[in-house]
């Protein structure tokens, strides 16, 4: 007769489904903090984001102030949170500064 094998008894799959869990709590803790690192991170990045665009809304006022919006690249514009773009027409736009007095702030 062939060699008879003993199937894992309910106390062996269960001490096999606490090793995984623990193991999964295990992986999950660490994602867990990874994630707020990166939280962090990101928070932190979000805040200097913010500042440089302020100053960056200075700035690109006072070269509107000196040469018109018109004449002030669009792509410059775009990166400013006081500008709009307003359709005029089919294919056509303009740009609005919608700033106040950003040398207050």
């Amino acid at each position: 007769m062939g060699d008879v094998i003993d199937f894992p008894t309910q106390d062996v799959k269960l001490a096999q489904l606490e090793t995984e869990i623990k193991k999964a709590v295990t992986d999950l803790e660490f994602k867990y903090t990874e994630l707020d690192t990166l939280h962090d991170i990101l928070n932190e990045r979000e805040k200097e984001a913010n500042e440089l665009e302020k100053d960056y809304d200075v700035l690109i006022k006072q070269y509107i102030d000196k040469v018109g919006i018109k004449d002030t690249p669009a792509l410059w514009l775009t990166y400013s949170r006081s500008c709009a773009v307003k359709a005029i027409a089919d294919g056509e736009y303009e740009m609005i500064w919608l700033g106040t007095d950003l040398e207050d702030e």
